[in-house]
């Protein structure tokens, strides 16, 4: 019998698992929350597969909602908490390269062989404590192989975003994927052009904020995958050698950040090129469909990372008003990627010292302080004002008297 974990987020799946079998269907969960507790990890959520119809479904759980009526998914929320409940099915033909044109529901077993792989192929009942493999996928966790089910090739024309699933699964699993599902890969992956921007993105989103995400984008680029989403810079017999900041990336990275790291890895050549940056970035939200803000933090951490190693003789405000910006915490991390232990330790000593007082004070003086000594708002308006202010980070003067004083002095004296 396999020894799975046990919590609470199981205990209700089990619970929907045991009313649909006492109305009379096969109930399992399957999928990733199978593979994953028998690996010994905790899964996130708790997929379903049954015999019942979603009309079927529906009845037993009234408050629940088709989601996928094309795929027989119905969303069942039991004690508040949802999960994907999906009739068995096989699938017809993938004519976009994306989802099947029509499905029809069938067994367990023929369910399992129209999955993606033998890891994801699984079925577990909890009433029973048995394990139902249909694919041979508990031998290939065991050996830590990521094996499509059935033909390789099959697969990947079928939905060629499974090739990118293909390198997340193995890179997060530390998994080596099985021969012949490689050799698929990299003779399909040009077929990767034909899938949307954004599902494309989206894959490679959950690649990078993973911390194996030195391995996703190093078997993205041996694979040719790279090329189909970053053809400027996918020099891929370099790729392997140039991703020393990415690997240097502590564990939790959010996106922007490691993929700021694989920006500058991969374009070394150009990383003191503002204008190259600029143009690589938005080449990249074009190719990945980056959102506005997710597009700024990148460009932001890429122009800002030379002002940052400038840190020593860098103005006290401007330092400061780094350190003060929002992402700040990821730009001193892109900074350590490149960087050695003994620099990076008077920084933060000089960092903690600073943090001492607050970085960025409420303002003493402000725009209707200039109108009240009677000047315009225009370009000079804008500039005394931040002036202003980065003599009071700096401790020019520590109060609004001393601020306002300063105020007149630079007005007229200007």
């Amino acid at each position: 019998m396999v020894e799975l974990n046990r919590s609470e987020p199981r205990q209700i799946a089990a619970e929907v698992v045991r009313k649909l079998q006492a109305a009379g269907f096969e109930a399992y969960f399957a999928g990733g929350c199978v593979r994953d507790q028998i690996m010994g990890n905790t899964p996130e959520d708790y997929d379903i597969a049954t015999s019942a119809h979603p009309e079927q479904v529906l009845k037993i759980f009234p408050r629940s909602k088709r989601v996928g009526a094309a795929f027989g998914v119905v969303m069942v929320r039991h004690c508040n908490r949802p999960m994907e409940v999906a009739t068995f099915r096989t699938d017809g033909v993938y004519s976009d390269g994306r989802r099947p044109d029509t499905v029809q529901f069938t067994t367990a077993e023929h369910d399992a062989q129209r999955r993606d792989f033998t890891c994801n192929g699984l079925f577990f009942d909890p009433m029973a404590e048995k394990l139902i493999d249909y694919v041979g996928g508990q031998v290939d966790i065991s050996a830590r192989i990521l094996r499509a089910i059935g033909e390789p090739a099959h697969r990947f024309r079928e939905d060629h975003l499974r090739m990118m699933r293909a390198i997340r699964f193995a890179a997060r699993l530390n998994f080596s994927i099985e021969p012949a599902t490689w050799t698929a890969i990299v003779t399909h992956a040009n077929r990767l052009a034909e899938i949307s921007r954004e599902r494309i993105g989206l894959e490679l989103r959950k690649m990078l904020i993973a911390p194996q995400r030195y391995s996703a984008v190093q078997m993205l680029a041996r694979s040719g995958l790279l090329q189909c989403f970053w053809p400027e810079y996918a020099a891929l017999d370099e790729v392997g050698t140039k991703l020393s900041r990415l690997a240097a990336l502590p564990q939790k990275a959010s996106f922007p950040l490691a993929l700021a790291a694989t920006v500058l890895d991969l374009i070394e050549d150009h990383k003191h090129d503002a204008q190259a940056l600029i143009r690589q970035t938005k080449a990249l939200q074009t190719n990945l469909v980056l959102s506005s803000e997710e597009t700024q933090w990148l460009q932001w951490l890429l122009i800002n990372l030379p002002i940052m190693a400038q840190w020593r003789t860098l103005r006290l405000a401007a330092f400061k008003r780094l350190l003060a910006h929002i992402w700040s915490a990821d730009l001193l991390a892109l900074y350590a990627t490149e960087r050695r232990d003994d620099e990076l330790r008077e920084l933060t000593q000089y960092i903690t010292e600073l943090k001492k007082k607050p970085l960025a004070p409420d303002r003493f003086i402000d725009g209707s302080d200039l109108i009240a000594m009677g000047v315009k708002p225009g370009p000079r308006f804008k500039r005394w004002l931040e002036e202003l202010y980065d003599r009071q980070l700096e401790g020019n003067f520590i109060d609004r008297p001393s601020a306002l004083k300063a105020a007149k002095e630079l007005i007229h004296g200007t």
